[in-house]
C-alpha cells in the first residue's frame, strides 16, 4: 500500500509497514523493500554528486527513490 498521490514528491512514503524517509542509507532501503526492479543513472544538477535512481514499480505505482552518497536524497511517486 503507497500513502501518496500520483507523480508526488516526498520526503517519505509508507511501503506497507515499512517507512522510507529522505536521509535514509541506501542499505536501509534494501533491508526494507528489497533490491529495486531497475537502477540508472541520476541526473545531475550543478553542486551535485553522481547518485543512482532506483525504481521500485508496486500496485500499479513506480516509486523512484534517488540514492547520492549511499544517502536517500529524493522520493517520487507516480502511477502506471
Amino acid at each position: 500500500m503507497f500513502t501518496l498521490s500520483s507523480a508526488a514528491l516526498a520526503d517519505s512514503i509508507r511501503i506497507g509497514n515499512h517507512l522510507i524517509a529522505t536521509g535514509d542509507s541506501a542499505g536501509h532501503v534494501i533491508d526494507l523493500v528489497g533490491k529495486p526492479d531497475r537502477k540508472s543513472h541520476a541526473a545531475k544538477k550543478k553542486g551535485e554528486t553522481s547518485g543512482e535512481r532506483w525504481e521500485y514499480n508496486r500496485d500499479h505505482k513506480t516509486i523512484v527513490v534517488t540514492i547520492r552518497d549511499g544517502l536517500v536524497t529524493t522520493i517520487n511517486q507516480h502511477a502506471n
